[in-house]
């Protein structure tokens, strides 16, 4: 998966980010009230993670911030939401 462009023609590449959305989605309903507003962790450099902390996308997309994401079905940059 270390190549963007070649990785999604990998059929396992669908199976591990299909895992991940459906371990997200858990997550989100085991406490649905406070999902979107807690965070926990640090990045790669040890900095504490915040809703605001940048995620680089390595020039494929615009890069976002956490907020922007972490609740797949608000904002412009996601919109779907898998039902368990």
């Amino acid at each position: 998966m270390a190549d963007v462009y070649a990785s999604p023609g990998e059929p396992f590449f669908w199976f591990h980010h299909t895992f991940v959305d459906r371990v997200w989605r858990i997550w989100e309903l085991a406490d649905t009230a406070n999902r979107y507003t807690s965070i926990d962790g640090t990045d790669i450099n040890g900095n504490p993670l915040t809703l605001d902390t940048v995620i680089y996308m390595g020039g494929i997309r615009p890069d976002v911030t956490i907020r922007q994401i972490i609740n797949t079905l608000s904002g412009d940059k996601l919109c779907y939401r898998y039902n368990y």
